[in-house]
């Protein structure tokens, strides 16, 4: 590892770590009870841990800034919608008003403002239908919190994330259902599945599309 990685990993680490433990202390505000304090350790723990790899993998460019903004969101995003099914609209309007900034100031070639706002159109809509053609299947923090996924990666990779959630969220349903956790009408929040689904493209989302074309 160079000396470059270093710096910038240890400091994704320390910048991880403190939006996870704001985002803990931010929590309160939506949670009807404390969160357990294993849970709240996890986030603090895994957004540390991600705000590390993005400054290991992508050096302290402007895409970190950009990527390390999300991360932080989506993982809030998922620890209070794994508590109370819910994504606060607070939570997404912050999201909304810290990307024109991060655009305005870490422009970077890999996403232009139209991929950004196409990304985030294209994702906005297609969970919208989904809530329309399917009543119960979404909640409308998952089209909002979609919305703002699609600024923030923009067009192409928003598809990858957005396949990845949904991957990730059959497979755990499947096992839940297999052992009986849950019925067949049974409900388990989509927020962390994007969480994750956005998570893996952020850090790995180049390697994943070589390995798919190549």
């Amino acid at each position: 590892m160079s000396g470059p990685a270093w710096v910038a990993a240890l400091l994704g680490l320390a910048l991880g770590a403190a939006l996870g433990y704001l985002g803990v202390r931010l929590s309160a505000r939506w949670l009807t009870g404390p969160a357990p304090r294993w849970l709240a350790w996890a986030l603090v723990g895994a957004t540390a841990v991600a705000g590390g790899l993005l400054g290991f993998f992508h050096l302290l460019t402007p895409y970190f800034w950009h990527q390390l903004l999300l991360l932080a969101v989506l993982l809030l995003a998922a620890f209070v919608d794994l508590q109370e099914r819910i994504i606060p609209n607070e939570l997404i309007v912050f999201g909304l008003v810290a990307w024109l900034p991060a655009m305005l100031l870490f422009p970077y070639d890999g996403k232009s403002w139209l991929s950004a706002l196409g990304g985030g159109a294209a994702a906005f809509l297609f969970f919208y239908l989904l809530t329309v053609l399917v009543p119960g299947g979404m909640g409308m923090g998952d089209v909002k919190l979609a919305l703002v996924m699609g600024l923030y990666l923009g067009a192409g990779w928003v598809a990858m994330a957005l396949v990845l959630a949904f991957l990730l969220g059959g497979l755990v349903s499947g096992v839940l259902l297999a052992t009986r956790r849950i019925g067949r009408r049974g409900h388990i929040p989509f927020g962390p599945f994007l969480a994750a689904g956005g998570l893996v493209t952020v850090l790995w989302g180049a390697q994943i599309w070589n390995w798919y074309a190549g």
